[in-house]
């Protein structure tokens, strides 16, 4: 018998501007009766965008095989098989059964090859249907303390659009805004964004602070004021040393300092320029995680890894006076890429004294070369920076240096932190080697998504 092709088109009909009735069957030739050899028959259906194809196969009897290579029927959309079939009854692996299949997809194509010989194989019996259009449903979000629809309750069927927005002051959306429902139902943006894969988050704003300020020191310096180092904090418990806030949740420190307190859960303290402020905002520690590969023997030879994560227990206020500093860009050259950038803390001031106000200088990058008698190993993990005069010191563990220098930051140009003070000679006044954070993007992230 020679080959016969067959394309049956979808019959539908419009009930009213509202409703869509489009429903029909297709069938084996000559059902009930068996079917022949060397068939292949092709079935086409479509329907609008936006609705959906439902398959009930009310009778299947095609020659069993396996992955039923003989005689099967096939359901593809475009180029994707969403289905192959045979055997007799439910109990045959290829067997759909009785139950309806609903394909998310507006058009099929059902093929139909047999090539056994004689045989008493019925074929099939399907009824096809259109389910109304695809819904998307309400996105679902993860923080609505933070996020929120821009519409309060939004049509959320095919084609129809929604867009996020951020509820508080000083938290920017990251991602797209402006989604769309598409014929699979999930919400797609026009750059191909997911939003039930890859939602859209609001995350505070970084590298800001409320005014630029002329420049100053912190060995030898002068005093911040309110607002210009917001991303500043303070722990000063069984150890005083300093920290940077990078998101609303964590905050970035030396492992050194940190290991002081693995036993134990400081508060860290931000908002404020006086180290006895009473309004400073007071932060609880839920979790520390110092570096795996520092070395937390005291008597260490190097201070490789010098790097801590701290994870507060509560969302941090962000405000004009405490905010993130921004992670920085990974660099091909130098940390600091031939910028001045500026070091901040609380510790000893020139007077020798534990400083109460927070202290700022201004320092620049040294080639190791030039950098002071070590004593203790450096690797690729750190580098030098310093000037003369200007220095971190004692107390200033764990604290940042941000570029650009404090009073040239712009929206532009945001603060990042490139350096956490990790060590230095027993004297300050001239040179401390920084943990070189670009190195540690990587883990930073993971370890903040894990966490």
């Amino acid at each position: 018998m020679g080959r016969i092709k067959l394309i049956v088109s979808l019959l539908w009909m419009s009930l009213c501007e509202c409703k869509v009735a489009m429903y029909g069957h297709l069938q084996s030739p000559m059902f009930p009766e068996p079917y022949s050899s060397d068939l292949h028959m092709r079935w086409y259906l479509k329907v609008p965008h936006g609705y959906k194809i439902q398959l009930t196969f009310n009778h299947l009897d095609i020659q069993p095989s396996a992955n039923c290579t003989k005689d099967s029927l096939t359901v593809l959309s475009d180029d994707e098989v969403l289905g192959k079939f045979c055997g007799q009854s439910s109990t045959d692996s290829h067997h759909p059964g009785t139950q309806p299949i609903l394909f998310p997809v507006n058009h099929l194509w059902l093929v139909f090859e047999t090539n056994t010989g004689p045989q008493t194989h019925l074929g099939f019996f399907i009824f096809y249907q259109v389910v109304g259009a695809v819904d998307c449903g309400l996105p679902k979000i993860s923080d609505p303390d933070l996020m929120a629809l821009t519409e309060e309750n939004p049509l959320t069927t095919y084609k129809q659009n929604i867009s996020f927005k951020c509820l508080l002051e000083y938290y920017q959306l990251v991602g797209d805004a402006n989604f769309i429902c598409d014929a699979s139902g999930n919400w797609v943006s026009d750059s191909g964004q997911n939003a039930s894969e890859n939602p859209p988050q609001c995350v505070p704003v970084c590298g800001m602070n409320q005014e630029t300020f002329s420049a100053g020191r912190i060995f030898g310096g002068q005093d911040a004021k309110l607002g210009q180092i917001p991303w500043q904090l303070l722990v000063n418990s069984t150890a005083i040393g300093g920290a940077s806030l990078i998101s609303d949740r964590w905050a970035i420190t030396a492992g050194h300092l940190m290991i002081t307190y693995e036993s134990e859960t400081p508060e860290f303290f931000g908002g404020m320029v006086d180290g006895l402020d009473q309004n400073a905002v007071r932060m609880k520690t839920e979790k520390i995680i110092v570096h795996p590969l520092f070395d937390k023997d005291p008597g260490r030879t190097d201070y490789n890894h010098d790097i801590a994560l701290v994870k507060m227990s509560a969302r941090v206020p962000i405000s004009p006076k405490i905010m993130p500093v921004c992670l920085p860009q990974k660099s091909n050259g130098p940390a600091m890429e031939g910028k001045m950038g500026t070091v901040s803390g609380f510790g000893l001031t020139h007077q020798r004294l534990v400083s109460r106000l927070l202290q700022y200088g201004h320092v620049k990058e040294y080639p190791e070369a030039t950098c002071f008698k070590k004593g203790k190993n450096v690797t690729d993990n750190m580098f030098c920076a310093g000037e003369h005069g200007v220095d971190s010191c004692n107390g200033d563990g764990g604290g940042p240096l941000v570029v650009p220098m404090v009073g040239f930051g712009s929206p532009e140009m945001p603060f990042q932190i490139k350096g956490i003070v990790s060590w230095g000679p027993s004297g300050c006044g001239d040179k401390t080697y920084y943990t070189k954070v670009e190195n540690y993007l990587d883990w930073i992230r993971e370890t903040m998504e894990k966490n």
